[in-house]
């Protein structure tokens, strides 16, 4: 098993060295979440990869995961699915691993996991990209933006707070109209599980 998780690493570009500095990482979190060692070794390298982390990073990546799959309804393996989707994309923006589990185990907890989750979670940063409309009857319409008057991301936990002050003025059908603005079609439902949890 260590050798089918050694070859993932190698694939991923690791040297002999970041081998042996990612591979107690990546035992614990096989270990903890009671996966098989070479998928987990599998999404880990993909994911640090996608969020620009480096083996270094390993243990704290992986305590993370371990985290998240105690304390929602997703396992490492479900996480490794939203992640193929969602994580090169959210490590291009910025954000980091601890913003992306959360918000995989918020989804979670509201059923939309795996893909479904990943979809949701590049849909919503797609629509963050481009900026948004907010409307409601509390508030009138506002134009909300992610990115800050320099270009950089406001950080998504920073953004999801924000939106939060306005979805807590919406009424229902509010919600998921303006939900459906921001994510689309394929990303809302993903989107009001993180708002409103």
């Amino acid at each position: 098993e260590s050798t089918a998780a050694m070859n993932y690493m190698a694939m991923a570009g690791w040297d002999e060295q970041d081998m042996l500095n990612g591979m107690n990482g990546v035992l614990n979190l096989a270990a903890a979440a009671n996966e098989d060692l070479a998928l987990t070794s599998d999404i880990v390298t993909d994911s640090l990869s996608a969020f620009h982390m480096t083996a270094a990073d390993t243990g704290h990546f992986a305590d993370v995961l371990a985290a998240t799959a105690t304390n929602a309804n997703t396992n490492v393996a479900i996480m490794g699915e939203t992640f193929k989707n969602s994580a090169s994309v959210a490590g291009a923006l910025g954000y980091s691993i601890a913003a992306g589990a959360l918000a995989a185990g918020l989804m979670a907890n509201t059923g939309v996991q795996g893909s479904s989750a990943g979809t949701a979670l590049k849909n919503t940063f797609n629509g963050l990209l481009d900026g948004v409309t907010l409307t409601s009857e509390a508030f009138g319409e506002y134009e909300y933006s992610a990115v800050r008057a320099d270009g950089t991301m406001k950080s998504f936990g920073s953004t999801i707070e924000e939106l939060r002050g306005y979805f807590e003025q919406m009424t229902e059908a509010e919600r998921v109209a303006n939900a459906m603005n921001i994510a689309r079609a394929y990303g809302y439902n993903g989107l009001l599980g993180i708002l409103l949890a």
